[in-house]
Parts: structure tokens; C-alpha cells; sequence
């Protein structure tokens, strides 16, 4: 019996832990249908943003805005839009917030879990969840066009530069993948 239940509370506390430390990476976009974006080539940098990322570790980073910017220059480059700083014709304007988050689990006793088993049943798990965001505007009427959106489980690479570079790379790509291709203009060769 008591093997059993030793069984259970394993089985149990590493679905919670699998559950805690792989929540999904998830993106999205919307954007103006009625805009011809085929008439944009060129982008540059928005003004940095005076809003609080809610972490000091992102907060007026050099090296994360760096990753951020490597990451939307490549998307929007291998899409035929270039990096000009004289003359852009749109702006590309982003921000990364960090927020702490709470899920909190408990035995599903219809499936069969009998939380007696292995504790209480019900286990907390706290979590940092990052959120990136990145609008892309006329720069002329400063209206945004695009925006695009990410939300991940961001605490592991905040203290590992590598995973953060991934993590960045990973959710930029996703994000774009909801860049019409259709309103995107051809690159010139």
C-alpha cells in the first residue's frame, strides 16, 4: 500500500512539475486588412518606452533589447523590409513586461486521483510570465499597422543569456509567422 501511494504522489508531483516549467511558448497578431503594406520597404526604432517592464533584470537592459531588435530585424529583413534610419517608412516600436503568476492545481477526483494519497491535494505554483509585444506603425500617421504578441514562462532565462537569446528568437519568429505574407513586399534581389 504504502508503495502504492509513493507511486501516486511521484506520478503526481511530476506531472505538476512538467505542468510548472513548460508553459507553452504562444503568439499571435492582428493587424489592418485594408492596408496595402506592400508600399512599406524601409523601418527604424521607435523611442525606447517609458513603461515599467515590471523586472529590474529586463529593465533598461542593453542586452536584452539587443536580442529583441536582432530578432524582429531578422523577420522583418528576410521579408524584404530593411533597417533605414534617414528615411523609414514605418517604425517599429516594442515592449517586454514580466509578471508574477499563480496557477494552482488540484487532484481531479472525477478521473480517478484520490488527493488523500499524496497530500492535500491542491499544489500552488508560482511563475514568472514574460509578455513581448511589437507594433509595427506608419511612420508618417505613427497608426499602427500590426501588432504582434508573445507570452511564455520567461523565468529560467532571465539569469541564462543563451536560453534568453532562444527564447527571444523563438517567440519574435512566432509572432511574425502572423505577418501576412500577402502584405508583405517582395524582397529586391
Amino acid at each position: 500500500m504504502l508503495n502504492r501511494t509513493l507511486q501516486y504522489a511521484l506520478i503526481v508531483a511530476a506531472a505538476l512539475l512538467v505542468a510548472a516549467c513548460s508553459i507553452p511558448l504562444s503568439a499571435g497578431a492582428d493587424f489592418d486588412s485594408n492596408v496595402d503594406f506592400t508600399r512599406y520597404s524601409t523601418f527604424t526604432w521607435d523611442e525606447a518606452d517609458e513603461r515599467p517592464t515590471g523586472d529590474v533584470r529586463l529593465e533598461n537592459n542593453p542586452f536584452f533589447t539587443e536580442r529583441l531588435h536582432s530578432a524582429i530585424r531578422r523577420e522583418l529583413e528576410s521579408r524584404g523590409i530593411r533597417y533605414d534610419a534617414e528615411g523609414p517608412a514605418l517604425v517599429v516600436h516594442h515592449h517586454a513586461t514580466v509578471m508574477d503568476r499563480v496557477d494552482v492545481y488540484e487532484a481531479d477526483r472525477e478521473r480517478g486521483y484520490d488527493p488523500s494519497a499524496y497530500g492535500p491535494g491542491t499544489q500552488v505554483v508560482q511563475w514568472e510570465e514574460g509578455t513581448f509585444l511589437v507594433d509595427i506603425a506608419d511612420r508618417e500617421t505613427r497608426r499602427v499597422l500590426w501588432r504582434g504578441w508573445a507570452k511564455c514562462d520567461i523565468e529560467a532565462a532571465l539569469n541564462d543569456s543563451k536560453r534568453m537569446t532562444s527564447l527571444v528568437n523563438d517567440a519574435v519568429a512566432l509572432m511574425f509567422q502572423r505577418l501576412p505574407a500577402r502584405l508583405v513586399p517582395r524582397p529586391v534581389r
